[in-house]
């Protein structure tokens, strides 16, 4: 995964210390203001730097926020993460998912409205913003369904990449137009009436 340099002003580079508080900066207003709200200058108040520091180093705010957004997917990778075994896949589907969205509740709808918007943009922040969902998701359902095939549950030709969309959908719907809760009700519900009727579609009948 590439960042474009292009548009990088002229300068000395920042320090990483005074580069990393500002892009901490970043995503923190981006949890409580979202994306179109956000302003370089309120970044610059947050992090207590100047604007003429920030555009020593990025030319707008869609060149800061692509930085932060790779930052944020980088932290997302690096993260220690471990799926659950737990014998079935409703099980396994249930307990991880429940451990996802444990660390999703650390996040605002406003940051998760943000990063819908930057994904739209088509900007190279909008691409780290799509980075960004597609990590937290594919990394459990992957494992998830590998599991799955191996006991014969599902068939080899489930995509986990459409779950995984079919998860997030699901639960940004949630998020921001439903209650905002990805509690146990929702996630039963997510898992019993759309998730295994579609992952075992044609099984018992095979």
């Amino acid at each position: 995964m590439t960042v474009s340099s292009q548009g990088k002003s002229p300068g000395r580079p920042l320090d990483a210390q005074r580069e990393t508080a500002l892009l901490d900066a970043a995503l923190e207003l981006l949890s409580e203001v979202g994306y179109e709200r956000l302003s370089l200058t309120e970044v610059c108040r947050r992090a207590k730097a100047s604007t003429k520091t920030v555009y020593r180093r990025w030319a707008n705010k869609d060149e800061l926020m692509t930085a932060a957004l790779r930052r944020a997917v980088l932290r997302a990778v690096d993260e220690p993460f471990e799926v659950t075994a737990t014998g079935t896949l409703r099980g396994d589907l249930l307990e991880n998912l429940r451990a996802s969205a444990g660390r999703q509740r650390q996040f605002s709808p406003q940051y998760t409205a943000g990063l819908l918007v930057a994904a739209s943009s088509g900007s190279e922040a909008g691409r780290m913003a799509k980075d960004l969902f597609r990590t937290h998701y594919t990394r459990v359902t992957e494992t998830v369904l590998e599991w799955a095939r191996q006991r014969g549950d599902i068939g080899e030709d489930v995509d986990a990449a459409f779950v995984g969309d079919l998860i997030r959908g699901m639960e940004l719907n949630q998020v921001l137009v439903g209650d905002g809760q990805l509690d146990d009700a929702f996630l039963e519900s997510l898992v019993d009436r759309v998730l295994i009727p579609v992952l075992t579609a044609g099984r018992e009948s095979a």
